[in-house]
């Protein structure tokens, strides 16, 4: 069962076939997806499906689907960079997350990229297609377990912020604390919606300042000096 938050359900009498994408790298499971949007009676109609990212955005740019179906963790580019790419270009398709990751800090990185709804893998078959329908009709659509993490965290009391470090900027302190939590930088790339590309050019700056040549000799650095 998913939680669904916006506009309700379109009347049935109402539905039209929608144009769905799938964009999976597992192979048995996008056969799968395309199967259950094909699926007579679903009132979806297939749009195409691929592995990558790179293989997605052309075709997505050419036919503009409905919706999107995208996985996080894709080959190369990440289901996250894609969402945030594509998005502003297509602003009449809902992209929805469908991913075995149930951390919080992925869905708020997801939704802020521009997802439209976020879905656990082990959804039902049933699950997906209303979260599908639900995603284009305007609502945003939550796996259970996902919605009530996500409440959960509001409810959680506020974490006191670490200090700054001196000589840093705001941003480049936030991504060594990130770095010391345990996050790689493709992570908090992801978790700061910034490109890796950014995040790296950040931590150059940082080595620099700190005059270190390594990211664990900066988060060693910062630990120290932040206590």
């Amino acid at each position: 069962m998913i939680a669904t938050l916006g506009p309700k359900s379109t009347p049935p009498s109402e539905i039209r076939a929608l144009h769905v994408a799938i964009i999976e790298d597992d192979p048995t499971l996008r056969l799968f997806l395309q199967k259950l949007v094909s699926k007579p009676g679903s009132q979806l109609e297939f749009s195409g499906a691929w592995e990558s990212a790179e293989a997605a955005a052309k075709p997505l740019l050419d036919t503009r689907p409905d919706v999107v179906v995208v996985d996080l963790e894709l080959p190369h580019m990440c289901g996250m960079d894609l969402i945030r790419h594509l998005s502003p270009r297509m602003p009449a398709t809902a992209f929805l997350v469908l991913t075995i990751h149930d951390d919080p800090q992925k869905v708020f990185a997801a939704l802020r990229a521009g997802a439209s709804g976020y879905l656990l893998k082990s959804a039902k078959p049933a699950e997906i297609v209303a979260g599908i329908r639900q995603a284009y009709a305007g609502g945003a659509p939550l796996s259970q377990e996902i919605a009530r993490m996500l409440i959960q965290s509001f409810q959680a009391p506020a974490k006191t912020e670490r200090k700054r470090m001196p000589g840093l900027t705001p941003r480049e302190s936030e991504i060594l604390d990130l770095l010391a939590k345990g996050m790689v930088p493709k992570e908090v790339a992801d978790q700061l919606s910034l490109s890796y590309s950014t995040v790296r050019d950040y931590l150059k700056a940082v080595y620099a300042k700190l005059h270190v040549r390594s990211r664990t000799e900066a988060v060693l650095k910062y630990l120290d000096q932040t206590k």
